[in-house]
């Protein structure tokens, strides 16, 4: 309740509140009921403020212990694959079976499917040896794996989960060990099913064509590190930033080691150059930064600034471990010497972003920017606090990645009926702008449509977008320059985090992109279904059956979104301020700011 409830018997006013379902088990409760200790309205009225603000304190805390405590839990994809692929690779005999290491184990989980399933699917077993004519022999036969892949298809892994036991009980004695949750459990048959999936179709492969033996092995002692940076390139296809940082710590590590072969590097030998790069500054001059890894690290080992923190030092030493993982998974290098070298000092759990708290999102959202629309255009910066007052309002308000709305043309904000909506996609309009970089999704799930919140019409976005097209703008913020790497909210990324270390907290977890974990609570909170706020997210669903279907049509989607109010906002005080704003003078004025400051540039 919003106001502070009265007893009908005892006339006494209290603090009622339900809680969340995701809380009641953290604290221990389902209702929150709290006499405030008068039968005086008023009264009331000011007690009742300051009790609910303590239970929105402790609910935070409980929010921000499941949040650590499931972070702290959870195993990534990254792990989750290692122990698998050690598992085939310490319990499988490759012999006869060597292309098909999981399908002899797969066999007791179909076993297992069907005893617990109570499923009439027949069992295959594989042949006895690999000839030609054993795998012949079973053409039109169900093949190992059949069974098992039909039954993670077609059912939720709620069902076939216990029937994964044989597996996951050796899968997961582990050291450091695997907390027993059902998120691990689930995360490690889904790497484990998708090798089943590669050893099936490769079976099948080889019955419908039984291969010639290999005339010569994949062990190629002679591979050096800029060859395999370049057969990781072609084969990987990274983003331009992501293949720069790749390059420059392959490049470090071969002017500390030499571009030896892969084949010679040890563990130790990488472990040597983690502890030299460790006494690197945190920053250094521009010029520095484009010497030689041993004339860098000569030149301020000694230094008294701050070293790099290990979050940048597992940055370096990751891609080395990513150029290894992937010379060792195409059999190139008998050993992956990047396995088990570890930064001290990092965790994913100290790296992670936390979600806005009510009282935090009040007070962003009650600042100058949003309360003084009027001045907008007084600072001159290369992005305008009009591009920020938008980014803000739909980071809250869609769920959105930042470079996913900053990169949008005009074109991309459609109506569809009466609905108005910005379609999320990587694909370019024929004339576009060739000075503008192509637009990027970071995955097929994240291609979508969002409508826009009722909240963000009110407050005019219709009449932005109108004043950009006539303004013939292309981009939907025109003042975002793209970065060296292809980004356009470089620069923007800045100037947000910025003001809200400015006017909320500098607590380094609060970041723009925390708006977006907002937007997934606000949405649990009103009881929106998880794969509707994974659809507005961008989200590839975790389960299987969440794959099917296309989900959620545009009415359906704008009816949700409607129902997550973000009541910690104060919507009609900043309609208020909107009122008075001429979008269609502010959006001339920064048009032209961009194009003087497009000319100055070329």
């Amino acid at each position: 309740m919003i106001s502070p409830w009265k007893h009908p018997q005892t006339g006494i006013y209290y603090l009622y509140k339900e809680l969340p379902p995701h809380l009641r088990a953290e604290m221990g409760k389902r209702q929150v009921r709290r006499s405030l200790k008068t039968r005086d309205p008023a009264e009331a009225k000011r007690l009742f403020v300051q009790a609910h603000a303590e239970l929105e304190r402790e609910m935070a805390a409980a929010e921000q212990r499941i949040a650590e405590q499931r972070k702290s839990d959870e195993i990534s994809s990254a792990r989750a694959e290692a122990v698998v692929d050690a598992f085939i690779r310490g319990q499988h005999n490759p012999g006869h079976y060597g292309r098909w290491p999981t399908l002899g184990l797969t066999f007791w989980l179909e076993d297992a499917a069907r005893r617990v399933l109570n499923l009439d699917h027949p069992l295959a077993m594989l042949p006895v040896n690999d000839s030609p004519e054993k795998l012949t022999a079973l053409r039109g036969n169900p093949l190992p794996g059949d069974c098992w892949l039909d039954v993670v298809q077609q059912m939720p892994p709620s069902d076939w989960l216990p029937a994964c036991r044989s597996v996951l009980s050796p899968l997961k004695d582990q050291d450091p060990p695997i907390a027993q949750i059902p998120a691990n459990d689930l995360l490690i048959m889904q790497v484990w099913n998708a090798r089943v999936r590669e050893d099936n179709d490769r079976l099948r492969s080889d019955v419908e064509a039984p291969r010639r033996l290999a005339t010569k092995p994949r062990l190629r002692s002679d591979l050096r590190f800029r060859e395999l940076l370049k057969l990781w390139k072609d084969e990987k296809d990274p983003r331009p930033q992501s293949y720069v940082e790749v390059e420059r710590a392959t490049e470090d590590l071969i002017d500390y080691v030499g571009d030896i072969p892969v084949e010679t590097l040890t563990s130790d030998m990488l472990m040597d150059y983690r502890d030299e790069a460790r006494k690197l500054p945190a920053t250094m001059p521009r010029a520095d930064r484009a010497l030689a890894f041993n004339e860098r690290l000569s030149r301020h080992e000694h230094s008294g600034t701050p070293r790099v923190s290990p979050p940048t030092l597992k940055k370096r030493i990751g891609s080395i471990q990513a150029l290894l993982g992937f010379a060792h998974q195409q059999r190139w290098i008998s050993q992956n010497a990047g396995t088990g070298v570890r930064i001290t000092g990092y965790s994913r759990v100290a790296r992670g972003r936390r979600s806005f708290m009510p009282g935090e999102l009040a007070q962003l959202f009650s600042s100058d920017l949003f309360m003084r629309p009027d001045q907008l255009l007084v600072r001159r910066t290369d992005v305008s606090d009009v591009t920020l007052y938008w980014l803000f309002l739909l980071g809250l308000t869609s769920g959105a990645r930042l470079e996913e709305v900053g990169q949008a043309r005009v074109t991309d904000v459609k109506i569809d009926g009466s609905i108005l909506y910005i379609d999320i996609d990587d694909m370019m309009d024929a004339g576009a702008a060739p000075d503008f970089p192509d637009k990027s999704v970071k995955t097929t799930g994240s291609r979508r449509i969002i409508p826009i919140h009722e909240h963000v019409l009110a407050l005019g976005f219709a009449a932005y977008v109108d004043a950009l097209r006539d303004a013939g703008s292309e981009l939907l913020f025109p003042d975002l320059r793209p970065s060296t790497f292809g980004k356009l909210t470089k620069e923007a990324s800045r100037r947000l985090n910025r003001y809200i270390n400015a006017t909320v907290s500098t607590d380094q977890r609060l970041v723009f992109h925390s708006l977006r974990h907002r937007f997934k609570d606000e949405g649990r909170g009103a009881d929106v279904q998880e794969r509707v706020l994974d659809q507005l997210c961008g989200h590839v669903p975790a389960t299987v059956g969440g794959r099917y279907g296309e989900g959620a049509d545009l009415d359906a989607l704008k009816r949700s979104l409607d129902r997550l109010k973000f009541a910690s906002v104060d919507w009609s005080r900043l309609g208020v301020a909107a009122a008075v704003v001429e979008w269609a003078a502010i959006v001339e004025e920064i048009v032209a700011r961009s194009r003087a400051s497009e000319g100055n540039r070329s």
